[in-house]
C-alpha cells in the first residue's frame, strides 16, 4: 500500500541514537499525512500529528519501519487554500478544535489569514448544520 495525502496513519521509525547505549530508538507518529513544503524533496514524508511543540514533522523515508492505516475515522480536516500573492498552495489543518498552516507566517505568530479563512468556513460549515 501506498501513503497518499489526508490518509490517517501510524508511522513507525526507527533512528539511529547515541543516549543510554541504545542502538536505536522506535519512535511512533500518528496523525495524517500533508504536502511536503516546497522546501523538502520527495524523500521525506510529512504527518501532521498535532502536537503543540511540532504540529507536522518530517521524517525521512529511509527511517520508516512500517505504517498501519487508521481504523477509526478521523475529525482531523485538510484544506488546501491558494495564496493570493505567491499561486502557491497551503495545507491547513482542522481537528480537535484547532486549526494550523503549514505557511511561514503561521509558524511564526501562530496565525495567518489562511487559517482565519477557514476558521470561518468551519464557522459558516457548523450554523447550517
Amino acid at each position: 500500500m501506498k501513503l497518499e495525502i489526508g490518509q490517517s496513519v501510524e508511522l513507525h521509525a526507527r533512528f539511529k541514537s547515541n543516549l543510554l547505549n541504545v542502538e536505536y530508538d522506535n519512535v511512533v507518529f500518528k496523525g495524517k499525512i500533508v504536502n511536503n513544503p516546497k522546501w523538502l524533496d520527495n524523500d521525506y514524508v510529512s504527518v501532521h500529528t498535532g502536537t503543540k511543540e511540532y504540529p507536522t514533522s518530517y521524517i525521512h523515508k529511509r527511517f520508516i519501519v512500517g505504517f498501519e492505516f487508521s481504523k477509526q475515522r478521523s475529525d482531523t480536516r485538510v484544506f488546501k487554500v491558494k495564496s493570493k500573492l505567491k499561486g502557491s498552495v497551503y495545507n491547513v489543518i482542522s481537528g480537535n478544535g484547532k486549526v494550523s498552516c503549514d505557511c511561514v507566517g503561521f509558524q511564526f505568530r501562530r496565525d495567518c489569514k489562511h487559517a482565519k479563512k477557514i476558521k470561518e468556513f468551519l464557522l459558516l460549515d457548523t450554523k447550517s448544520a
